[in-house]
């Protein structure tokens, strides 16, 4: 992945919509689109923002799963501790 952005005008996005387009599909990074000097908004091409988000996904669920492990292996070495009915959390740590 590119470190530095492509980054275009809001004029330039009315002027040369296509060629624009055209640019990100190639590269595959996303566009930064400013306005006055500031950031507006970030285009990125569908196929792209797709695979990010079902990466994102992959991840999370990596992550969750790893958590169960963790928290299950505890239980069965007896690292965890049971509530009691009007316990809360904070109480025990």
């Amino acid at each position: 992945m590119n470190t530095l952005p492509i980054i275009a005008t809001v004029a330039d996005l009315q002027r040369r919509y296509r060629s624009l387009v055209e640019a990100l599909k190639k590269s595959g990074e996303p566009m930064v689109i400013v306005n006055h000097g500031q950031p507006d908004v970030v285009i990125l091409d569908p196929v792209v923002y797709n695979a990010q988000v079902n990466q994102l996904k992959e991840l999370e669920e990596a992550y969750l799963l790893a958590t169960r492990d963790e928290a299950l292996k505890e239980h069965k070495e007896g690292k965890t501790v049971r509530l009691g009915r009007n316990q809360k959390l904070i109480d025990i740590l």
